[in-house]
């Protein structure tokens, strides 16, 4: 009769511990430099996060409770990749926004020429904290960012772009950097740009 009780309790107890877990899908914005691998390992350090899966924007995880880990904890730990959670769900077939503020996304002109500074350009960018996205289009000289505007701001991408040699806009970069670039990115530098 006391092993039925004991049997009977651990049961209970298991069925009460897995209804408590919360099982997040997540759908993401994300740096196509970052791959499914990189962040299945950002949750490998919370033991108690399990069955992380990552397909393409959409990670799928279960965590103890939502108080243990609110989308809030989840957005933090996705943003040291520069991941953001744009929506999510707990219920099969209903999303919430994920953020408190949605991404804002921009377009500036950056001058350049060619491969080396498209990549020059984008991981000037993306090194700002908050930046998720940033893609430059050689043809057009547009580079278009999404970022969080809770983490980040215009100013900042730029200043972070002109301090690797790329005029933005009307703001030239400095003179030194630019003449230290290779010789291919070397672009026209536009008239009327100023420091």
């Amino acid at each position: 009769m006391r092993n039925r009780s004991i049997l009977s309790f651990l049961f209970i107890f298991t069925f009460l511990c897995v209804q408590a877990q919360v099982k997040y899908t997540i759908q993401l914005e994300r740096p196509t430099s970052v791959s499914d691998s990189e962040l299945t390992d950002l949750f490998k350090e919370y033991g108690d996060i399990r069955q992380v899966q990552v397909s393409g924007n959409r990670l799928v995880l279960t965590v103890p409770s939502e108080e243990d880990y609110p989308i809030s904890a989840i957005r933090d730990i996705l943003a040291e990749k520069q991941v953001a959670a744009v929506e999510y769900n707990t219920q099969p077939g209903t999303f919430t926004n994920a953020s408190k503020k949605n991404l804002e996304t921009v377009k500036l002109k950056v001058y350049g020429n060619c491969g080396m500074c498209k990549d020059r350009i984008e991981r000037a960018a993306r090194s700002v904290k908050g930046v998720v996205m940033a893609s430059w289009n050689e043809d057009s000289q547009q580079l278009v960012l999404k970022y969080l505007p809770a983490k980040t701001n215009v100013d900042s991408i730029t200043r972070a772009i002109l301090a690797v040699g790329h005029d933005v806009g009307d703001q030239r970069a400095d003179d030194k950097v630019y003449e230290s670039l290779h010789s291919c990115c070397k672009y026209d530098r536009p008239t009327g740009t100023r420091k």
